[in-house]
């Protein structure tokens, strides 16, 4: 039946107005086996290659997804986007300009390859020509190199800014020179404390000089060794730069020791620095996507059941205070040993008020009360004024069906015993119980240190989303020192009193009863409660 339609086929045609819808509707069937056009497969994407030039110079994640396809997972996090930037603005072409920086990016969290992209920004969009690796051993320097080639080998980035090969001169593990982009460049790889050779490469000197870890845990921790990677730093590795212009980026990790050189650098006017930890001020987690602070909270648990925790703080806190505090064995707390669904014999909040002033902030605790042993369950850490103070306690005591609020009560404090009274009858509040607590005589740092000892002794336990926060306080704290950060800790230290002068006032009850809620509002500059 070649050359047959349908319609002969169907012997439909000629035949009428049923025949014909009849034949549509076969007409419609046949071009549903009938394989689609091509341009309905394709749907094209016209880009230009000048608007992905441009994207790759403005965004860092464009940038990485271009260069690194089967790397790229996420974006980065806005501190990663922020240390991006700080280096771009560093690299601004000046003559004259000898920018060092200092980049602290907790380990784990792709520091080196940001820095690798850094420096393919470089190669790619400035007028930088010698490019020098420095690495604790020259074999990591040259696997930096290696990586850096490998972005620049990428088909998407050969496609888009042209084969780098094609001006290939010298291609060893140590030293690459090439023209490309207009100019000849090297990149060198060099060990720490190797000898500076070769820097002297058509002339040029280097122009940008990475020291990525460039020193170790163990070289930290000895003075020796600490001195000698110094001196080779500064007095060679760094003397090495071109006279017209250099940026000096340093990037590295905290060390528990007093001769970390990040740790150096921070506090060093001549250096600009960029540090972060993996968990950040507001509690949350640097970079979620990659690390949860769920993660992070159980690798600092583990350091600590381990009596490691100064490792934690300082290579992923990258807190320079890391160690200071070494006579606390964190070991020796106790887990939080009471179920989900357990309930509490008793609760109540304790409020140490900051006055005001000072680096302290006011804090709130809930404690619960599980067989005459006491738990600290939630932790509030904020500069209040002294109604809002009161407001955020009632709101906390109303949400959690707490009946008494113990109040640090000595000078300034005792004042607030009044106006919580004044507030509660404002509000037509009944049924919470506003006590005072009082120091008897004991110094503050006499009284911190028997709060840690119960917390080592299994009388007040540390909830898991608070636990790393109390750790930190201890681990600052200087026994011998009165101006330290430790709101928490004495705030913790009156918890036992309030168990002792107070049990039958903590105990569960249902006799809250509140007349106006609705203006229980706490408000400030940042928050609506």
């Amino acid at each position: 039946m070649a050359g047959t339609t349908l319609e002969q086929a169907l012997g439909m045609e000629g035949r009428g107005p049923v025949n014909k819808i009849l034949r549509d509707q076969m007409l419609e069937e046949e071009k549903k086996l009938l394989p689609p056009e091509p341009e309905e497969l394709i749907t094209r994407i016209n880009v230009d290659r000048y608007e992905i030039i441009e994207a790759c110079r403005t965004q860092l994640n464009f940038l990485a997804a271009l260069a690194m396809p089967d790397v790229f997972s996420y974006m980065f996090s806005p501190t990663h986007l922020t240390a991006w930037q700080i280096l771009i603005d560093g690299e601004a072409d000046v003559e004259e300009r000898f920018l060092q920086i200092a980049l602290g990016i907790p380990r784990g969290h792709a520091k080196t390859t940001l820095i690798k992209l850094f420096l393919l920004y470089c190669i790619l969009f400035t007028t930088r020509k010698f490019i020098l690796v420095a690495a604790s051993t020259e074999q990591h320097a040259t696997n930096i190199v290696a990586d850096l080639i490998k972005m620049l080998d990428e088909p998407n980035i050969k496609g888009t800014f042209g084969d780098w090969r094609l001006g290939l001169e010298t291609n060893t593990q140590q030293l690459k020179k090439f023209g490309f982009q207009g100019r000849n460049i090297v990149i060198f790889a060099i060990g720490a404390e190797g000898a500076v050779r070769g820097t002297n490469v058509n002339n040029e000197r280097p122009d940008i000089i990475v020291m990525d870890d460039i020193q170790t845990k163990e070289g930290a921790e000895s003075p020796l060794q600490s001195r000698a990677l110094a001196e080779w730093m500064f007095g060679t590795l760094m003397k090495s730069k071109s006279q017209r212009r250099c940026l000096f980026l340093f990037a590295g990790n905290m060390y528990a020791s007093q001769h970390s050189i990040l740790r150096q650098l921070k506090s060093n006017p001549t250096w600009v620095k960029f540090i972060s930890g993996a968990i950040l001020a507001d509690n949350t987690a640097l970079w979620p996507e990659h690390r949860s602070l769920e993660s992070l909270i159980e690798e600092l648990n583990n350091d600590i059941a381990a009596g490691q925790a100064h490792i934690f703080f300082a290579e992923v806190l990258n807190d320079t205070t890391a160690g200071k505090n070494g006579s606390v064995d964190y070991s020796k707390f106790p887990e939080w040993p009471w179920a989900v669904d357990e309930l509490p014999q008793g609760k109540f909040i304790l409020i140490d008020p900051s006055q005001g002033k000072g680096k302290d902030f006011d804090v709130l605790l809930r404690m619960e009360v599980y067989d005459a042993r006491l738990g600290v369950r939630g932790i509030i850490q904020e500069h209040y004024s002294p109604g809002n103070l009161i407001r955020r306690a009632l709101l906390e005591a109303i949400n959690n069906d707490i009946y008494c609020i113990a109040v640090e009560a000595t000078a300034y404090q005792s004042t607030l015993l009044y106006w919580f009274e004044q507030i509660c009858q404002m509000v037509g509040i009944q049924g919470i119980e506003i006590v005072p607590v009082y120091a008897n005589g004991i110094s503050k740092n006499a009284r911190i240190a028997g709060g840690i000892k119960s917390m080592q002794t299994s009388e007040v336990y540390l909830h898991p989303s608070i636990r790393s926060l109390v750790h930190s306080q201890i681990r600052d704290w200087d026994p011998m020192k009165r101006d330290n950060t430790d709101d928490i800790l004495d705030a913790i230290s009156h918890s036992p009193k309030v168990l002792a002068d107070y049990t039958y006032n903590i105990l569960a009850k249902s006799n809250l009863l509140i007349l106006d809620a609705s203006t229980m509002t706490v408000r400030d500059d940042n928050h609506i409660f």
